[in-house]
This record gives structure tokens, C-alpha cells and sequence, in this order.
């Protein structure tokens, strides 16, 4: 799935800029914090280094007072190291885990609060994988490998001080020999590398994608004969997925070539070394220092280098994830908390609408008013543009041309929870959660209490219905123990107890009987006289109840026969 994050100046900055911003600040206060723990901790690690060679001064010189303070020194050092490098470590596993679940919740309710128009547009797999997948990978990072790196990063720092303040021309010559060799290693590495990691992410996504498609769908899989074929589709992601992978295996055994870079620039300390101590240059405790210093430098080098590979594959996922919340949640329009009536007019005014840019025009230059109380069957063939209409009147889809206006408000400057409550779709899929069938009724706006689930279930004539039921109102129900017009029925009710002023059917009682649905349609219309009922139908019982009929394409508006 490709991004359509708005360009914005958030959107360009630094992925980890991008996220700090995200997080509130007393977690920005402490990852200074951590910070803070982990430098003094990695300062200590590295004092208690430069200790050892006064140890070994004093040893040489036979200072026993001077090799006690040494030593105890260098236990306090080394404890009071080890404390804080333990503790800076937990520190920044908690910090990273509570900035991982504020950008969870970010990305759900990101993709919770989408545009409808963009949730359509995406694969369900590809959703999936950036909220859990992703996720799941930068846990696994902060965990494991971000203390590691964070912990190596800082020891590397100080111990190249150490170096520099032991033996500048010592240092200088191991930082001129491995310095240039150890970055060509690196730079080849991501000149390899380079969109390795990203490919790999999208074809983990189009793996999980097509897997997650074909779970819906296995009983048309099955019966038509096309798991084969599904397979084929299947193999094809999986050789991507291969190909990605081995892409990304390849271009990290490059960063094996510095075991060779740091066994030269270790041989050539140790010859240096040698020489300066046998010239008298260099003292037995500073050259222990250095030599300590020095594999300490290639140690943590080596870590880093290990770790890049994990690093950049934790870059990519937190770049695709807040990709993710870009464009789940792009800069919404400001909008205004209008006094709005309860009852009033919907209009659609020169309404133009296109799924994707250059793609066929659905709707073209629609103008329609439908007045409180109206009936009005929306007809037309297959691809006509009925459910985007329907979609457009109740503002889940904004018109790429004119507006739609609800007594005299345009919906787009108002408020998503001013226009739920007053403009409702029943969709043609119905969706359920586990649970009773009240704790599903109950799915909609405000929090209505048993007795009125109750009621409107029997103003809707379905009490009937619920009775069939094993415990009525309290069955556990789920997707395959209810028919699909049962679930249509679902769905009425709980648009029904919304108590909306226009009411959109979108073939939302074409899966019931004929006399169920009348029922329907009229207790609807009867639950209040100015209720407007807006029904995109092909049955002709339904159209012939309405007061007017809308033709599409053309937007012809007729009285039923």
C-alpha cells in the first residue's frame, strides 16, 4: 500500500523528530533522562578502565598504598557502573515500550477515525500488518537491540576520548587505519542494502494481505474450484518475500569484512604499542589502558555494525507506521459546532464524485433536495452510483465537487458527531462483534439501556423474530449464527435507536421477506412523521412505497408508478 500521507512540514521532518512530537512531554523528559543514565553509566564503565592502568603503575612501582586506593577505586567504578548501566537499561526498555503503545494508539485511532473513503482503498491485510506487525517488530527492537546500541554508542564515545587522552599518536594511527576502512564497510553495506528493508516490509505486507483475504473468502475458494489458483497467488507473494529476504541476508554479510579491518588495526596498536614501551615512551599502565581502550573501541564498533541491520529495519517500520497515521489522519478541515436542527432538509448541490484521480466519473454535477419527511427510492443498474450516493448524503465520503448540506450546514464545516446524529446509513454489510445480540443492538450512538433496546425492537415488529432465538436478546451471536438478513435487521435497530432525521437504506432490507421489510419500512417512517427515509433499492415493492424515485445515472427525479 503507497502512502498518501499529506505533504506537510510534520510529514517531511526526521522519522524519530516525527515521533517525539507525537509524545507527550513527560515522556520527551524522559528519554533526556535515560539519556542522562546511560552516558554516566558508560563514563564510569570507561573511568574504571583508565583505573586499571594506575593499578598496574602502582604494581609496577610498588605502591602498595597506591594499588589499594587503586583497586578500591576501581571497585566503586565498577559497581557504580554497573548499577547505572542496568538500571539506564531497564529505563529504556519502560520509556520505549510507553512510546510504542502512545503510537499504537495513535495508529488505531488514526485508522478508527479514517476517512471511509480511505479505509476502502486499502487492503485489510496491509492495515493489519502496520497496526500489529509493525508494532510487534519495534517492540521486539526496543527490547533487545535498542539498549544494546544506545549502551555501545556511549562507551564508544568516551573510550575515544580515553584513547586520545592516553596516547594522541597512538590513537590518531588506529582511528586513520580503522576509521576509513571500518566506513567503507558501512557505506557498502547501504549502498546494498539500500531499499532492501523497505521491500522486504511490503512484501511481508502483501504476504499477510493475501493470507488474510482468502480467510473470508474460503468457502468461494472451495467451491469454485479456486485454491489452486489462490495458491499460485500465494506462491508468487511468498518468491517476492524470498527474494526480499535473501536481498536483505546478502547486503548484512558484508559487515562481516570488519572482523578483518579490526584484527589489522589491532595488530597495528599492538606493534605501535610495543615499540613506544620499549623506547620508553610509553608507560606499562598506559599501554595496558590503550590496548583495554583500543578493544573496547573495536568491541562496540562491531556492535554497532551488528545492530545495523536491525536499526534500519526499526527505521522502516517506524517510518511506515507513522506513513500510517499520516495518511489515516490526514490535517482535517476546521469545523464549527453549529446549532443544528434536529429535523431539516438534505441537499446536494452540483455533487461530483470520483474514486480515483482519472478513473470514471461515478457521479457528475448531481443536484437533489429532499425535504423533511420524504420517502425517496434511489434506483438505477449496477455501478450506477446509488451506495456512493448513499455514502455522499451521510457525509462518509466528501464530494471532490459541489457539497451536501443538512438544513442549510454543509456537512464538511460540521462536526463528524453532529452529522452521525443526525444522518444514519444502514449499510449493505453488517458487521457484528462477539457478544449478545443487545450488547450488538447496543453498537450505536449514545449508550441505550436494555428497556430501550427493548422498545425499539418491538416498534420495529421484530420481537417476534428475537424470540426465535435460543436466549432472545441474550444469544451470543457472530457472523455465521445469523443470516445475512439478520444482520440487516442488526443494523436497522441500531440505526433505529440512533433516531436519526434522514435514514439511508442501502439495500439494507433486501436479504429479509417481503412483509418483514414492509414492516420495517414503515415502522421506520412512522417513528417520526418528519423522519426523511432515503431507500436504495431494486425491489419493487420498496420503490413503490416511496414518494419519489431518483434514477441513476442521469439523476432523474419521478413520483413511483
Amino acid at each position: 500500500m503507497s502512502d498518501t500521507a499529506p505533504t506537510t512540514d510534520a510529514a517531511r521532518a526526521p522519522v524519530f523528530r516525527r515521533v517525539l512530537r507525537l509524545v507527550p512531554g513527560r515522556l520527551r523528559l524522559a528519554v533526556v533522562g535515560t539519556s542522562l543514565l546511560t552516558l554516566a553509566g558508560a563514563a564510569l564503565a570507561v573511568g574504571a578502565t583508565a583505573v586499571t592502568g594506575l593499578v598496574v603503575d602502582a604494581v609496577a612501582a610498588g605502591d602498595p598504598p597506591a594499588l589499594l586506593r587503586g583497586l578500591l577505586l576501581l571497585l566503586v567504578l565498577t559497581l557504580v557502573a554497573s548499577a547505572l548501566v542496568w538500571l539506564s537499561r531497564t529505563t529504556l526498555v519502560r520509556v520505549g515500550e510507553r512510546i510504542l503503545a502512545v503510537l499504537r494508539d495513535r495508529a488505531t485511532a488514526a485508522v478508527g477515525g479514517a476517512p471511509l473513503r480511505f479505509l476502502e482503498q486499502q487492503r485489510a491485510g496491509e492495515l493489519h500488518r502496520r497496526l500489529t506487525g509493525e508494532i510487534s517488530g519495534l517492540a521486539a527492537f526496543a527490547g533487545g537491540t535498542l539498549p544494546d546500541l544506545v549502551a555501545a554508542a556511549a562507551v564508544l564515545l568516551f573510550t575515544v576520548v580515553l584513547l586520545l587522552v592516553s596516547s594522541w599518536p597512538l590513537a590518531l594511527a588506529l582511528l586513520a587505519l580503522f576509521v576509513p576502512a571500518a566506513l567503507a564497510v558501512v557505506r557498502a553495506f547501504h549502498r546494498r542494502s539500500g531499499p532492501a528493508y523497505e521491500r522486504l516490509a511490503d512484501a511481508e505486507a502483501d504476504v499477510a494481505a493475501t493470507f488474510g483475504e482468502s480467510l473470508p473468502a474460503r468457502e468461494q475458494l472451495w467451491t469454485s474450484g479456486s485454491v489452486p489458483r489462490w495458491l499460485e497467488r500465494f506462491g508468487r507473494d511468498n518468491d517476492r518475500l524470498l527474494a526480499a529476504r535473501t536481498v536483505q541476508v546478502r547486503a548484512e554479510l558484508v559487515l562481516n569484512r570488519l572482523a578483518l579491518v579490526q584484527a589489522g588495526a589491532l595488530a597495528l596498536v599492538l606493534v605501535l604499542g610495543a615499540a613506544l614501551a620499549g623506547r620508553g615512551l610509553l608507560g606499562a599502565g598506559t599501554a595496558v589502558v590503550f590496548v583495554l581502550a583500543t578493544r573496547d573501541v573495536l568491541l562496540r564498533f562491531e556492535d554497532l555494525a551488528g545492530s545495523v541491520g536491525d536499526a534500519r529495519e526499526a527505521h522502516v517500520r517506524l517510518r511506515r507506521l507513522l506513513g500510517l497515521i499520516d495518511a489515516a489522519a490526514p490535517e482535517a478541515p476546521s469545523v464549527t459546532r453549529h446549532e443544528v436542527p434536529v429535523r431539516g432538509e438534505l441537499r446536494a448541490e452540483g455533487v461530483s464524485f470520483t474514486y480515483r484521480p482519472g478513473g470514471r466519473t461515478v457521479l457528475d454535477g448531481l443536484t437533489l433536495t429532499v425535504p423533511p419527511g420524504d420517502r425517496l427510492a434511489v434506483v438505477g443498474e449496477t455501478g450506477s452510483g446509488k451506495s456512493t450516493l448513499g455514502k455522499l448524503l451521510t457525509g462518509l465520503y466528501p464530494p471532490d465537487h459541489g457539497r451536501i448540506t443538512f438544513a442549510g450546514h454543509d456537512l464538511a464545516a460540521l462536526d463528524p458527531e453532529t452529522v452521525r446524529a443526525r444522518i444514519a446509513l444502514v449499510p449493505q454489510e453488517v458487521a457484528l462483534v462477539e457478544g449478545t445480540l443487545a450488547e450488538n443492538l447496543a453498537m450505536t450512538a449514545g449508550v441505550p439501556g436494555r428497556a430501550r433496546i427493548t422498545e425499539a425492537v418491538g416498534r420495529l415488529g421484530l420481537t417476534a423474530w428475537a424470540g426465535t432465538l435460543p436466549d432472545g436478546l441474550d444469544t451470543p451471536v457472530t457472523d455465521r449464527s445469523l443470516s445475512a438478513g439478520e444482520r440487516q435487521l442488526v443494523a436497522i435497530v441500531r440505526a433505529f435507536l440512533a433516531d436519526p432525521a434522514v435514514l439511508v437504506l442501502d439495500e439494507a432490507t433486501a436479504g429479509v421477506d417481503h412483509d418483514t421489510a414492509a414492516r420495517i419500512e414503515e415502522a421506520l417512517a412512522a417513528a417520526a412523521e418528519d423522519r426523511t427515509l432515503i431507500v436504495i433499492a431494486h425491489r419493487t415493492d420498496t420503490i413503490a412505497r416511496a414518494h419519489r424515485t431518483l434514477t441513476l445515472p442521469h439523476g432523474t427525479l419521478a413520483p413511483p408508478d
